[in-house]
């Protein structure tokens, strides 16, 4: 389907919501007790968080961003609590789309940082968010929803996560949506991870519950230092992606405070 037929713009109905809770479903099969409901969309437009959907020329949903906000350091941001695409049109770049309105609409309202979480041994998303966007890494969080939950990914396994920071109008952000993708000059770390997940998963769930493990520890080694994610590279013919770990900035910090990590008191 060519670009000009996909229309990104606010959900503000309660038909578009539903069809964001359809896309629940479909995209992640999450259960009934798992669906965000309409009434918790509404809250957050009215909020001002917005949900953002791609619509096709029939007004049918292809994908939807959603946003809650959320207090950092005493500093309101963004969470992007929801983003997904259906899969046939996940090479589109409607994802990008999606996410670029809501910087836009942050940017209007004064908000300075949007947040998220994702897998870390998820190398699709890791490049999407620091390669595309331009998102950095300080926060590893362990088992950050418990075992067991409804997810896309393996619910057998503890749902370890890392924090995305994009920090919207960062010279960091604003060259890598320039199309510069992030370099690292001299990281001083390297966490390797597969590129394909999923084909380790299939093979041994024992080898999966491995790369977990080192990751989770090579990450927190890594942060403990002070280092933060500011680069990802992919290896094809290795079959093996790196995050890699530079020097934290004044660019990622709110200009009002030091700027303690997510999550930290």
């Amino acid at each position: 389907m060519p670009d000009e037929e996909i229309t990104i713009r606010e959900c503000v109905t309660s038909k578009d919501f539903q069809q964001c809770i359809e896309l629940e479903r479909l995209i992640w099969n999450d259960d009934d007790i798992d669906i965000m409901p309409i009434r918790l969309y509404m809250i957050s437009r009215n909020c001002n968080a917005p949900t953002f959907g791609a619509f096709n020329g029939f007004g049918h949903l292809l994908g939807f961003v959603h946003t809650a906000i959320a207090l950092i350091n005493r500093q309101a941001v963004y969470h992007s609590h929801l983003a997904g695409v259906v899969e046939e049109m996940r090479h589109q770049d409607i994802g990008y789309r999606l996410k670029l309105a809501q910087r836009e609409h942050a940017i209007a309202a004064g908000v300075v940082m949007i947040f998220w979480s994702f897998d870390p041994l998820q190398s699709r998303n890791a490049h999407f968010n620091i390669n595309k966007l331009g998102a950095i890494i300080r926060a590893y969080k362990e088992n950050y929803y418990g075992e067991g939950v409804s997810s896309v990914f393996d619910s057998h396994l503890p749902s370890d996560r890392v924090i995305a920071e994009w920090w919207i109008q960062s010279p960091h952000v604003d060259s890598t949506l320039a199309g510069q993708r992030p370099l690292v000059e001299s990281p001083t770390v390297a966490v390797e991870i597969p590129d394909h997940i999923e084909a380790v998963r299939e093979q041994s769930l024992d080898e999966h519950i491995k790369w977990r493990m080192k990751t989770r520890e090579n990450f927190l080694q890594a942060l403990d230092k002070g280092r933060i994610v500011r680069g990802f590279v992919r290896d094809m013919e290795k079959r093996s992606s790196s995050y890699l770990f530079g020097d934290d900035e004044a660019q990622f910090h709110f200009a009002t405070e030091a700027g303690e990590p997510l999550g930290q008191p």
